[in-house]
């Protein structure tokens, strides 16, 4: 009779303690995120060809329009003869990130073209 009291006493206390409870989270909150930099480093041409434009402007939808934002864009062959590396950056404002996006497209263009004559030599 002892073993079987004890062992119901253990069972229970066994079974209340193993219960969960399940507690609300008190701090839920909208945590926003805000992109002031993106950068494109690539080692290839066709990488740099890929780049889909549409997107970048999603990236800095969160922004204060007054936000000063950064497009990178970075080129590293060292498979090529003469190891070409390029850069450059454009900066502007969250406001004019279509302005931004339309100059970033020429001047990665830009970096296409002399990249390729490097990749060729």
């Amino acid at each position: 009779m002892k073993k079987l009291c004890t062992l119901l006493l253990l069972i229970s206390s066994i079974c209340s303690y193993s219960q969960e409870k399940k507690t609300a989270v008190s701090d839920t909150k909208n945590i926003e995120t805000k992109g002031t930099s993106l950068k494109f480093s690539s080692n290839s041409v066709k990488e740099l060809e890929s780049i889909e434009w549409n997107d970048l402007k999603s990236v800095f939808e969160s922004n204060n329009e007054d936000e000063i934002v950064n497009l990178i864009f970075e080129i590293d062959l060292n498979e090529s003869e003469n190891k070409f590396k390029g850069s450059f950056t454009v900066s502007g404002k969250t406001k004019n990130i279509d302005a931004l996006i339309v100059k970033a497209k020429k001047m990665v263009k830009g970096l296409i073209n002399i990249a390729k004559n490097y990749k060729n030599n």
